[in-house]
């Protein structure tokens, strides 16, 4: 499955200790790639839930009197051992307040795309919102759109342990699969994730920004989508944690909309086990998009290397080339 990405434009969000307000900057639409262009209609000027990561409140009385979601599916790729997955679920109850289920893979279930499992398949209650599922992420989506609540109308899944940036994490991450398979029934979907510098390189202050700054662009996408002329099914969200450059230089962080980076890639996803004959492992290679030597400018590997937030919209279908006469 390809994705083909809607271009737009980039929004600086200047930080101040109460407010984040949005500054539209000029943006080319990257020719050279092979995502279908379309427009959408991006963040708008006066939205009452573009804030701060600093100490954000939804404050609903400048706001257009929007809907919250009916109910919102909050799944992932990490499963219930996730570093950031409870710090999320916990705003959305706390801070959000909006009617939620969790619906997640039993164990960790990263790089598998939207791949579907077909079962038999247990579905383990944890408490009254949370469900735990021996399948997929997609297979989570699935079933818990179709089968266990209907009723939701919002997915959010991630935050994933990590980045999402680039064609080859963009078509293999089980965090976007699973947003796409939402959006498969119809359903508005978000995918989110945290690159960091290294592992473990985070402190509790970066994971509580990075939530923060998650629920209000989560809210100014639903809001947005509420409009007819949002085409994007899905968009894929990535928040650096500590709002830092790859080589870990603090920035002043600007939400930007993006395109997916194509030039990233990968090769051989396994290697030989020694001693063991036909035997192999997981061993990626190339799979670093921020060694890139030059990011596509508007890129989403070019955003999140400079220690922005990027937001690509996206559509799930594949590109037909054009015919040749």
């Amino acid at each position: 499955m390809q994705l083909s990405a809607i271009s737009g434009r980039c929004y600086q969000l200047r930080v101040s200790r109460n407010c984040l307000s949005t500054r539209a900057t000029s943006s080319p639409i990257l020719t050279d790639l092979i995502f279908q262009p379309k427009l959408y209609r991006s963040f708008r000027r006066d939205s009452a839930h573009a804030r701060a990561a600093q100490n954000v409140t939804l404050d609903r009385s400048h706001g257009g009197g929007m809907r919250p979601p009916a109910r919102v599916l909050l799944t992932n790729d990490d499963g219930p051992e996730s570093t950031f997955f409870q710090a999320w679920v916990q705003h959305v109850k706390d801070v959000l307040k909006w009617n939620y289920v969790v619906c997640i893979p039993g164990q960790q279930q990263s790089f598998v795309s939207k791949c579907i499992s077909h079962g038999p398949l247990q579905v383990t209650h944890i408490d009254s919102r949370t469900m735990h599922v021996n399948g997929s992420p997609a297979t989570c989506s699935n079933l818990a759109i179709h089968s266990l609540v209907p009723d939701v109308d919002f997915v959010v899944s991630g935050p994933n342990v990590g980045h999402n940036v680039g064609r080859a994490s963009v078509l293999s991450s089980g965090t976007l699969g699973a947003a796409m398979e939402a959006s498969l029934a119809h359903k508005k979907a978000i995918a989110i994730s945290f690159p960091f510098n290294g592992w473990g390189s985070w402190t509790d202050d970066d994971i509580a920004t990075a939530v923060q700054m998650t629920g209000s662009v989560a809210t100014q996408l639903w809001e947005e989508w509420q409009s007819d002329d949002v085409q994007a099914d899905v968009f894929n969200v990535n928040v650096p944690l500590g709002f830092r450059t790859v080589d870990g230089s603090p920035v002043k962080p600007e939400v930007l909309h993006t395109t997916v980076d194509m030039q990233s890639q990968y090769s051989s996803l396994y290697k030989a086990i020694d001693n063991q004959e036909g035997g192999y492992e997981w061993g990626p290679k190339g799979l670093k998009p921020f060694d890139l030597p030059a990011p596509t400018a508007g890129g989403d590997v070019a955003a999140v290397k400079a220690g922005h937030v990027s937001i690509s919209a996206l559509r799930t279908g594949f590109i037909q080339p054009a015919a040749k006469i």
